[in-house]
């Protein structure tokens, strides 16, 4: 079994320990629900076809999973746990909304949904890459991404004008950093065999 197998085979709180009451299971799910939503929506939109109807059906799902969340068997894979909620939802959508008229068929859809389960620990994996790729910047480098991609910039101009540079010069050197990171991240995944 590969580490990125067992990342998701072992679906358990950090210590090991087994949780003793509802609190402690309760937190250890909102910490696996927190790392894996963003995944969830992203496998939404593949189902959907749109963000707009991944975003309704994203909070059916939460909703179910919220519900349901007692009967998740923490040591088991969570992923697959959610995307079975998560396909029954998009069904129920469909039929609630009848559509017919979506971008792939039924079993199409199911081949797409089913890889994009596959390929979850993927996503992890590469952000986990990104962060130490990130952290081999230089500082010049480091504070032209935080500038641009901080959740309070509104657009390039105000990172540029952020960092005192031409607009023109921050979106070079953004290029250029995200080449390297893209570079860096297949380097660092290729060093660990994970792609």
């Amino acid at each position: 079994m590969s580490p990125r197998d067992q990342q998701f085979d072992d679906e358990s709180p950090a210590d090991g320990r087994p949780l003793d009451n509802e609190s402690e299971r309760r937190e250890a799910f909102a910490r696996l629900f927190a790392q894996h939503d963003r995944w969830l929506f992203s496998y939404l939109v593949i189902l959907l076809g749109n963000p707009t109807d991944a975003e309704e059906v994203f909070q059916e799902v939460c909703v179910v999973l919220w519900r349901e969340h007692e009967k998740f068997e923490f040591g088991t894979n969570f992923v697959k746990w959610v995307s079975v909620i998560a396909n029954n939802q998009v069904h129920r959508f469909r039929h609630k909304t009848k559509r017919k008229s979506f971008p792939l068929d039924e079993g199409l859809i199911g081949q797409v949904g089913d890889a994009a389960v596959g390929r979850a620990d993927m996503f992890d994996v590469r952000r986990d890459a990104l962060r130490k790729c990130l952290r081999k910047l230089s500082s010049e480098d480091r504070q032209v991404v935080q500038h641009c991609y901080d959740h309070e910039t509104k657009n390039f101009k105000a990172a540029a004008e952020q960092l005192e540079r031409p607009v023109n010069t921050v979106y070079k050197a953004l290029n250029r950093i995200r080449r390297m990171l893209h570079r860096c991240i297949d380097q660092t995944l290729a060093q660990e065999g994970l792609q």
